[in-house]
């Protein structure tokens, strides 16, 4: 398990300056752990594609993005992920547990409450549900101010769709591991096979195969899970 960065400085040092502002800014020492892990990797996004931290700049909602490279992170329990592409991308992670069934209720749409509602796993129905327009509204770049009920998102056999929306269309991949739903939108198609699952802690040799998507445990993580083979946060945690 990660110490907290303000009693371990030497951890302050796997960030660069700004990011180290924003984790001392945190009061909660797991809050400060989680901007840490989104810290580290954004670097490991930045390092993967030849670019430095230097190279940030921040969108009017506070996405970072740099140039011709598209990132997201998220965090949620013991996890820490992120994302990169070569067009626009969203991710959101969720720990599967008793779902407030009532946000559904005021703020989904018609359809998707429906999917919940005969879902055998009401609780994983409504996680997958919420990572995935979480996701969306993170693609985007609008994040909590595009409404969650102005557009839908749809099951089908081939997996889920976007139905109505006022912005941009994408495609959709989710997954589940570890008691936890992951889901992605991404401007054109992709597939999660290329996920690689990190100790945050581990040395440098440890390179992520950046490409299309990964994920790393975060500082909570008190183990590191095995490779995978197939949190609410804002844009830049």
């Amino acid at each position: 398990m990660m110490d907290d960065p303000l009693e371990n400085k030497r951890l302050l040092e796997l960030v660069g300056t700004e990011r180290r502002k924003k984790v001392i800014r945190y009061r909660m020492p797991d809050d400060r752990k989680r901007s840490l892990g989104a810290g580290i990797i954004i670097r490991k996004i930045l390092n993967e594609n030849g670019l430095t931290e230097s190279c940030l700049k921040y969108s009017e909602n506070g996405k970072p993005v740099a140039d011709n490279l598209f990132f997201n992170v998220s965090h949620a329990g013991d996890y820490v992920v992120g994302v990169s592409s070569d067009c626009e991308v969203g991710c959101d992670i969720e720990k599967i547990v008793s779902a407030p069934l009532k946000i559904a209720e005021q703020y989904f749409n018609v359809e998707e409450e429906r999917y919940i509602k005969s879902a055998c796993d009401p609780d994983k129905a409504f996680f997958t549900l919420w990572t995935l327009k979480e996701s969306y509204m993170k693609m985007t770049g609008k994040g909590m101010n595009l409404p969650l009920d102005s557009f839908t998102i749809i099951r089908t056999e081939n997996g889920f769709v976007l139905g109505k929306s006022p912005e941009k269309q994408c495609f959709f991949e989710t997954m589940e591991f570890d008691g936890y739903s992951f889901s992605v939108s991404n401007e054109t198609g992709f597939d999660l096979t290329q996920v690689e699952v990190y100790d945050i802690m581990s040395t440098g040799e440890n390179q992520a195969a950046a490409k299309q998507t990964f994920g790393f445990p975060c500082a909570l993580a008190n183990e590191c899970p095995a490779k995978q083979e197939e949190k609410h946060d804002s844009a830049d945690s």
